[in-house]
């Protein structure tokens, strides 16, 4: 476990499972006006920082003691406070609420915090003498030579997770904001993945993680959407995929051009996907993806292409496979990678001139050997050479002549 890393948690809709300010207006009343101000802010009317001194103005007439009783009572993500509970020492809360409001909540979370700060005079909050700014907190851990980790969802956490070494979106209670996606590594919409990424991030874990690159814009195929958007025989590409996928408990999905359609579209399917981002997508091929979905993987990861076809009769095979290995299958594209053996059939090279059997992927590699290339997982896989050969029925999409053999390929498929 890597003791150096800490790990800065928003509050609201991240540890909490209701946002707080919205059930503050509404016990007491005053949601009416509270609401306006929301929008506008969210409409880009108003600055966060203006609009959270105004929000702060109508809070001030309600008694301090009473808005901390209040929030004692929100419900909080079960799961998440239990891993802060275990890494307490690790662990801080980053919010730009006050610090007299939110301390019985905190004390019931258990770590430290970081708030903004009013003067309170019998029990009343008279003004405003700090707003926090998240990413000054990042900076004052990283002067110390932490490894930042933040988790948040709003559009005042986007400077934070910019500074920060690793940065998470939370969409636990709500859709995060473009801000947030905008400089995310990560994005996570369960408990489950959330708790599984982070204890990937303290230290590697073992058994096996699938990384579906579905990052690039599709160009040579021309449909102007991602290939993980194509369908076959009424499903799109990416519902096939996870279909196969559906046993394995950690599948990331490599995600760039098209990234929120990709989102909504696996939600619906599945919910504890860890999305990673690739935002130089448009600058890079796979190997680039499959270095930043590996990043934090398990002990060893399987590298997919988001557009390749697999036959379900060896799906298994390809997940269960024991060590490392280069997918590979018959000659059958016009303009294959080809993969050259040796007497004992390992892959000792990729050709585009001459070979025995046509690079398909997947590839399973372990994660510490995957380095960062900007061109295909191939590229990565070379100096690995020489490595085990599964062979396999498989096709991929790259040109319109792909995608009709594509749908006979899959014509019949369940």
């Amino acid at each position: 476990m890597d003791n150096n890393l800490v790990f800065l948690f928003d509050l609201d809709g991240t540890i909490t499972a209701e946002e707080t300010l919205p059930k503050i207006s509404k016990y007491f009343g005053i949601d009416a006006q509270i609401d306006i101000l929301t929008q506008e802010t969210l409409n880009g009317n108003i600055p966060f920082v203006e609009s959270f001194i105004r929000r702060v103005d109508i809070l001030k007439q309600i008694p301090v003691s009473d808005i901390n009783n209040l929030l004692e009572e929100v419900r909080l993500f079960s799961v998440v406070v239990h891993f802060i509970r275990q890494h307490s020492n690790q662990c801080y809360i980053v919010t730009g609420n006050l610090t007299d409001w939110i301390e019985k909540l905190v004390s019931r979370i258990g770590c430290g915090f970081f708030a903004s700060k009013g003067e309170v005079h019998n029990d009343r909050l008279i003004k405003l003498t700090e707003i926090l700014k998240k990413e000054d907190v990042v900076k004052q851990f990283k002067k110390q030579g932490k490894t930042v980790v933040f988790i948040g969802d709003g559009n005042n956490d986007s400077e934070a997770m910019r500074e920060s070494d690793i940065s998470i979106a939370c969409g636990l209670t709500h859709y995060p904001a473009n801000s947030v996606l905008s400089v995310a590594d990560y994005a996570v919409f369960s408990e489950a993945s959330l708790l599984r990424l982070l204890h990937q991030i303290q230290s590697r874990q073992p058994g096996k993680s699938v990384i579906l690159s579905c990052a690039g814009i599709g160009s040579r195929l021309g449909l102007g959407q991602t290939k993980a958007l194509i369908e076959l025989h009424g499903k799109k590409l990416i519902e096939i995929q996870l279909d196969s996928f559906r046993k394995m408990e950690d599948v990331r999905i490599v995600i760039g051009f098209q990234s929120n359609v990709i989102i909504q579209t696996v939600l619906k399917i599945r919910t504890d996907v860890i999305f990673v981002y690739n935002h130089d997508y448009f600058q890079t091929k796979t190997g680039a993806s499959f270095y930043l979905g590996a990043r934090h993987a398990n002990e060893y990861a399987i590298a997919w292409d988001g557009d390749l076809l697999v036959h379900p009769e060896d799906i298994e095979k390809c997940l269960s496979f024991e060590g490392e290995y280069i997918g590979c299958s018959s000659i059958v594209s016009d303009d294959p990678v080809y993969i050259q053996t040796d007497a004992d059939g390992q892959a000792i090279a990729f050709s585009y001139d001459s070979g025995v059997f046509e690079w398909s992927g997947p590839a399973c590699l372990r994660s510490s050997n995957v380095k960062y290339v900007v061109d295909n997982v191939f590229n990565q896989i070379e100096e690995l050479l020489p490595l085990t050969l599964l062979q396999i029925r498989a096709r991929d999409i790259d040109t319109y002549e792909d995608y009709k053999n594509a749908l006979h390929f899959t014509r019949g498929w369940k």
